[in-house]
């Protein structure tokens, strides 16, 4: 009887399928029953042993066949090209990937509150499993990765979140006097009933200071002291494992250990170094990216 459970086994790993691992179970537990040299004690557990490796089988099966999508999302006045690269890098590798242009690309910047942003993020990732995704990674450099932070603390069903450099931090911006006079009057327009009408602010990029026209509750969403881009904040809330990347000579990265810090616990999440700035960064992380990408995708505390 021993000799035809192993068989069957064998043919049934041959297989690498649950149905037919049920089907073994259902079989070999006929024939157990009907053995009448194994007491009834024994028969009860050996039952036990084989539905437990029958189970273990079959979640090794379903972690198999999982496909992970990953969503990529470039930085503040980037476009989708800007992470090309690392696209190529780990769509090479098996992954699928998306690149939506984002509402603070160079053509769009901020023609939606920050929260409405995230729309474009849902419909990439409803893109991917289209495509036979049945995992979502959400990726992202610079504003993009402070998306993927903002994005990954409000949805509940994500495999990974990378943050690659990630960047605009409200609650530290709006102590520039350029940035607090622009907050100033767009809570100015609010009061006095135009939220919705375009006026130009102050943004800021690398540095650097530049106008940007927009309405003044969009502006507000992305600067002002209730932003939801406050990531912390939102690091504290992510339900999922995450992957920051820093670049040793990137000085928006001053404050990245107080946000990885913030995040729940999760024996997969890694904060790296790589020897880049602030534009290098993707480039120079994606071996990390892709070596914790092939992690995740094994993991036996998948999503």
């Amino acid at each position: 009887m021993l000799t035809d459970l192993r068989q069957e086994f064998a043919r049934t790993v041959a297989h690498d399928s649950p149905a037919t691992f049920r089907n073994c179970f259902v079989r070999s537990s006929v024939r157990v029953q009907s053995a009448t040299l194994i007491p009834r004690l024994e028969k009860v557990l050996f039952q036990k042993f084989i539905c437990l490796i029958v189970g273990c089988l079959m979640l090794a099966a379903s972690a198999h066949a999982q496909i992970v999508g990953v969503v990529m999302m470039h930085g503040k006045h980037g476009t989708p090209a800007q992470l090309q690269q690392l696209a190529a890098t780990v769509a090479n590798a098996g992954f699928l990937v998306d690149r939506p242009e984002m509402c603070w690309s160079a053509a769009r910047i901020y023609d939606r509150t920050y929260l409405e942003c995230f729309a474009d993020i849902d419909a990439a990732a409803t893109r991917l499993k289209r495509h036979g995704a049945t995992a979502i990674v959400v990726l992202g450099m610079s504003l993009g990765g402070n998306a993927a932070l903002g994005f990954g603390a409000r949805r509940q069903d994500l495999k990974g979140i990378i943050a690659l450099a990630p960047a605009h931090a409200p609650e530290l911006l709006r102590r520039r006097p350029d940035i607090a006079e622009s907050i100033a009057s767009a809570q100015a327009a609010v009061v006095a009933g135009k939220a919705e009408e375009k006026e130009t602010f102050n943004d800021i990029d690398l540095g650097r200071i530049f106008p940007v026209n927009t309405t003044p509750v969009v502006y507000l969403s992305f600067f002002g002291p209730e932003s939801a881009a406050v990531m912390p904040e939102n690091a504290a809330h992510l339900t999922a494992p995450l992957l920051m990347v820093s670049g040793s000579n990137d000085p928006t990265q001053s404050n990245a250990g107080n946000i990885f810090a913030r995040a729940p616990f999760d024996p997969r999440n890694e904060h790296l170094t790589v020897e880049a700035d602030h534009l290098g960064t993707p480039a120079a992380s994606a071996a990390a990216v892709l070596s914790w990408l092939k992690m995740l995708a094994h993991s036996g505390l998948a999503q």
